[in-house]
């Protein structure tokens, strides 16, 4: 009986190693993986050290797609685990809950391979941690022969790689940039650079892959606002009806994936972010404003009413949903669940009773075609065809179908700098309808509630679970800059009073010289790129936050923090200011101006700027008159909100001859 026991548990056995007691929905993926995953910290670096081993470093996200296949093709095959298992201690990071430690590596990648790299990330360290080899996606054979490879290798030989490449990644990270001065005409240089990148037959910047790059286009809207000059309106117009008319659309239930996987927005990687989301909602309400176009306003309460539907949890938001989704094979395959085969679609429809002559003209219209667009042509990606069209009833019942399928993965880590800027994005929204600025305060406050304790803001969590890890720059800067945004929205004076504290315990946690940092102070603490990358750049708004704390909470200390920032990357705004629009957006800020009228609340709450400029802001004082100040001084008194337009115009285009 003994013996039929263990024979038994032999044959039912499942591997679990370190991850199972993660709180991280990617590191948990990994739990049943027979290689002998940790997760990074102390326990993890002990037994390197104690056993002498290299360390095997895995650093991915949960809806990344060669993630996923690498996992497949190697992380869950006995003979890679043996391999690991013998040679290293093997570490999972998730860029997601860890995004210092990513950004370090990745700077290594760059520095050992002279381009950018990606995920998943695969790096080999020393037991003390320095890093002798970097990869990112790597086929089983390849990866298993580099493994043996470097295990083999010198160890002497290999300290002094390790060596060389940690000196470059501190020199990187501290050398200083050659001096310049932001050159007078930015925004006018900035134009003539994303003119240079921009493309005219489909619209958007550089080729396939596309991005959104959400910051550019908001940079366009504010070179317009300040100039005039309609290129960079039409520009700004264009890539944003490409995108709500393309495959990175959702056609069907709203919300954009990552990117497009072609040069023509068509066929997207199928994954939806909610910071993509977020930023795009802004960007959208923002073109509305200035435009009135209706396809702006559309595509905003499509793309909230599908986060709301599918990633909101108790007034939160789950952080990202996969690309692939079991076929009915069981198999995972990449937007199998967002694809349609036409005939099937077609039936559907005649089906639910749908005219066959207006069943093709739906499809038509969504472009789902006999030829498909997809896998060779056996499915389509939904796109919109012509003018916008009444056809609810027919893509209610395309996405009926759609959901006759298993939906994607969604990662439910909830992450406090991703909500900040989903929330801020509500109150952008609040434009278009004012129920989504109801929606942004409840959701102000639950934010605040779970992630902000005694002074202090942590980074995720885990739905039950409380958080526990510390927070980074991007969770600092986007609470302050959703906090601002509230304050703006409601004059209520608690969300400026905490802004102006967020912001100054920022400048405490990540600013040094003029640097700014990614994590507070520890042995990896690494530099915030000025750059945008997958969202904009938590220091450049930084920048732009402060600046604000300056104008309408009076923090004047704060200045010189703004003009060493400034002072230190200049170079960047005088050769590529295109390539750095969230900090272009803070530089223009701060040289052409911005302005506040200070007044009583209940006057302020209901004015509404006719004048074109992207730096007007409000602040609630108790004043008998209406005052129009700047960063550091007021230019005039008024005694009625008619004349504040008047006068701002007088002050604006003064300061512009």
């Amino acid at each position: 009986m003994r013996f039929l026991l263990t024979i038994f548990l032999i044959l039912t056995i499942t591997y679990a190693n370190d991850l199972k007691n993660s709180k991280s929905p990617y590191l948990l993926q990994h739990k049943d993986n027979p290689v002998n995953w940790m997760e990074w910290g102390n326990k993890a670096f002990k037994k390197a050290k104690r056993e002498n081993k290299l360390i095997f470093l895995s650093i991915g996200y949960s809806t990344c797609h060669w993630c996923h296949v690498m996992a497949r093709e190697s992380f869950s095959q006995k003979d890679v685990a043996k391999v690991l298992n013998k040679n290293y201690i093997s570490i999972k990071v998730d860029r997601e809950r860890r995004s210092d430690i990513d950004s370090y590596y990745q700077l290594g990648y760059r520095i050992v391979n002279g381009r950018g790299g990606g995920w998943p990330l695969s790096v080999i360290l020393l037991p003390n941690r320095k890093p002798i080899y970097f990869a990112t996606y790597m086929p089983k054979d390849i990866l298993i022969e580099t493994l043996n490879n470097v295990a083999t290798m010198d160890r002497v030989e290999l300290n002094r790689v390790g060596t060389n490449i940690e000196n470059a990644i501190k020199k990187r990270q501290n050398s200083k940039l050659p001096s310049a001065k932001i050159p007078h005409n930015l925004a006018k240089r900035a134009l003539v650079g994303f003119k240079s990148i921009y493309d005219k037959k489909y619209k958007g910047f550089s080729h396939a892959p596309k991005f959104p790059q959400p910051s550019s286009i908001d940079a366009l809207l504010n070179i317009y606002e300040l100039t005039g000059n309609k290129e960079a309106l039409n520009m700004a117009t264009a890539i944003l009806e490409a995108m709500a008319k393309g495959g990175i659309y959702d056609q069907i239930e709203g919300g954009f994936f990552r990117y497009s996987v072609d040069a023509k927005w068509e066929i997207p990687h199928f994954e939806k972010m909610l910071y993509t989301n977020a930023e795009l909602i802004s960007l959208y309400s923002k073109a509305y404003k200035i435009t009135k176009k209706p396809l702006f306003a559309k595509v905003v309460k499509e793309t909230i009413s599908n986060i709301e539907n599918r990633f909101n949890k108790n007034g939160l938001y789950y952080s990202a949903s996969n690309a692939d989704s079991k076929n009915e094979d069981g198999i995972e395959q990449e937007g199998y669940y967002f694809v349609y085969e036409y005939q099937k679609a077609l039936d559907y429809l005649l089906k639910s009773g749908i005219d066959k002559k207006r069943a093709k003209a739906a499809l038509k219209y969504f472009g789902i075609e006999q030829m498909g667009n997809f896998e060779g042509g056996d499915y389509s990606n939904p796109t919109l065809n012509g003018k916008i069209n009444n056809f609810s009833k027919e893509r209610k019942l395309l996405l009926n179908l759609r959901e006759t399928k298993e939906y994607p993965f969604i990662d439910k880590k909830i992450n406090t700098a991703w909500n900040a800027l989903y929330i801020k994005a509500l109150f952008d929204a609040g434009y278009i309808d004012k129920k989504f600025t109801k929606m942004a305060i409840n959701r102000a406050n639950n934010l605040l509630k779970l992630f902000y304790k005694n002074d202090k803001l942590y980074h995720q969590t885990l739905l039950p679970n409380k958080p526990t890890q510390n927070g980074l720059l991007e969770d600092y800067s986007f609470v302050a800059n959703m906090l601002i945004t509230a304050y703006e929205t409601t004059l209520d004076s608690r969300y400026l009073t905490l802004f102006n504290k967020v912001v100054k315990k920022s400048v405490k946690l990540f600013y040094t010289n003029g640097s700014w940092y990614a994590n507070s102070k520890g042995k990896m603490r690494v530099k915030s790129s000025l750059e945008d990358s997958g969202y904009k750049s938590p220091s450049a708004l930084m920048v732009e936050n402060i600046l604000l704390d300056i104008a309408i909470a009076g923090e004047y200390k704060l200045l010189n923090v703004v003009k060493n920032t400034l002072k230190s990357n200049a170079i960047y705004l005088k050769e590529t200011p295109h390539y750095y629009a969230t900090f272009l957006n803070s530089a223009l800020m701060f040289k052409e101006g911005l302005y506040v009228v200070k007044g009583k609340k209940s006057g302020l709450l209901n004015l509404k700027f006719k004048i074109r400029y992207p730096y007007i802001y409000k602040e609630a004082q108790d004043y008998k008159n209406y005052q129009i100040c700047g960063l550091q001084s007021c230019f005039a008194t008024l005694k009625s909100l008619k004349d504040i337009d008047k006068s701002l115009r007088k002050i604006i285009y003064d300061k512009m001859k």
